[in-house]
Order: C-alpha cells, then sequence, then structure tokens
C-alpha cells in the first residue's frame, strides 16, 4: 500500500479532490492524507471528501488562532483525525499551548509546517517537554530546502530531535531539497540523514500535491525517491511509501 501524507484540495484555492484522485490513480497510491491549507480554517470540505470516499483519505485541520478548543473538538467529532500546527504555534486564548493541549487531550496527529530555525528554538522545545506522547509529524523534511549546503550544520542539529519517539519527518518529492529541473543532476544526501536519524518506520512520504506540480511533478515526486532508495530492503521501502503513514494515520 502506498499512502501519500502531503496533499492540498479544496475549491477555492488548489484543485478538486478530483483532480487528486487521477493522479493518485495514475500513480498506484492508495490512500492519501488531506492537509488543510493555510489561511483556511473551514474544514467541511475535507469532511466532503472523506464521506464521498470512505476509507481512501485521513485530514488534518486548520483553526483560528483564538479558537479556545471548541472548534478543534466539533471537527474531530466530525471525522478529522489531525490537525496542522506550525511548529512554534501559540493559540489567542488565555492558554497559549490550548491548540496542542485539546489536541494531546483527543489523541489528535498534529502536522506540523517547521524549519530548522523554528524546531530548535524554544517555542518547540515547550511543546515536546509539555506533550511527550503527542505524535508529530515534521513537514517537508523538517524545512528541509535548495538553498542547504555541506556540510549541513544546522539540519544534523534537528535530525537530533529524533530522540523523542512519538516525533516522525515526512519525505517529500525531492524537488524541494534538489536544483531543478528534473531529472536531478545534484542529489543533496538530506532524505538519507534524516533516515538515518529516524529510521523508516518514522519517515513517509508526501508529494505536496499540488505545488508538486511546478517543481517535477506527481508522478516523478513518488518515481524518484522510490528508485534512489531501492537499495533498502523491500520492507524498508514498505515503511516509507506507507506503512509508517498508514500506522500513524490510522488508515489500515
Amino acid at each position: 500500500m502506498i499512502v501519500d501524507t502531503h496533499c492540498h484540495t479544496g475549491l477555492d484555492k488548489y484543485e478538486p479532490i478530483e483532480s487528486l484522485l487521477f493522479h493518485l490513480d495514475s500513480s498506484g497510491v492508495d490512500k492519501a492524507v488531506l492537509i488543510q491549507h493555510a489561511g483556511n480554517t473551514d474544514n467541511s470540505y475535507h469532511l466532503q471528501c472523506l464521506n464521498n470516499y470512505p476509507g481512501r483519505f485521513a485530514s488534518a485541520m486548520i483553526v483560528a488562532d483564538n479558537d479556545d478548543g471548541t472548534q478543534i473538538r466539533s471537527w474531530a467529532e466530525q471525522g478529522i483525525l489531525g490537525i496542522r500546527l506550525r511548529a512554534d504555534s501559540r493559540a489567542d486564548t488565555a492558554d497559549p499551548l490550548a491548540h496542542w493541549r485539546v489536541a494531546d487531550e483527543l489523541g489528535l496527529i498534529v502536522s506540523a509546517p517547521c524549519s530548522p530555525e523554528i524546531l530548535l528554538g524554544m517555542a518547540f522545545q515547550e511543546v515536546l517537554s509539555t506533550f511527550p506522547d503527542l505524535q508529530i509529524v515534521l513537514e517537508h523534511l523538517a524545512g528541509a530546502s535548495q538553498q542547504m549546503e555541506p556540510p549541513y550544520t544546522v539540519f544534523q542539529s534537528v535530525l537530533k530531535l529524533a530522540e523523542h519517539p512519538t516525533l516522525s519527518i515526512k519525505l517529500p518529492g525531492f524537488g524541494e531539497f534538489c536544483p531543478l529541473p528534473y531529472p536531478f543532476t545534484q542529489v543533496r544526501p538530506l532524505a538519507e540523514m534524516a533516515l538515518e536519524a529516524f529510521g523508516p518506520k518514522r519517515m513517509m512520504w508526501g508529494s505536496d500535491y499540488p505545488p508538486v506540480s511546478s517543481r517535477e511533478g506527481y508522478r516523478h515526486s513518488l518515481e524518484f525517491p522510490r528508485q534512489y532508495l531501492s537499495s533498502l530492503s523491500q520492507g524498508e521501502q514498505d515503511w516509507i511509501f506507507g506503512r509508517t503513514a498508514a500506522s500513524i494515520w490510522r488508515m489500515i
């Protein structure tokens, strides 16, 4: 089973679910996680997608900064089992950690946009120490980018966060951190570094559809990392491209 853990869909921004389904089916992807796009706190279209295609999708909501947890609970009760929180996110409420706290209480999965600087900052350290059992998935290879250069000192520091067992990491299409155009002629070793730190059971592939269409394209965002990591055992590949996501996002 192949699971794409980072897809955006919508009616007012990006593409409707039918466009995503075309790419999933064309590339042999079985399931996907719908990640709400920044600035949208109306998660009703995600719910529509979950209901129209039962068993095929999971979803991560976004709520308003001033939500005291009421909306998080409401969306969760309707079937959304994840929430998108920037790694240094703080609520505009009496309890700045309210969103993290409710996510922890409800057992939600946090999909966390981040940068290396944010991940190494005190705000995220507070989250990790306060909610040690909360499942947090670091988006976009923990903020890896094409601007990173050897010896990757800051990225190496970020990867030390793998000592926290409830942290996992998304492996994006390599166009996010390798110079374009495709096919890549210079492949930075960031994927191997992350794999060594987190292991295959805490790494999950995510295409970043539809923004990936302006990089290497959807099919290549899966095809290239599968070829690049083909020296791994079949079991390790199965974890990275499906089993890790299915386990954490409860899609088994």
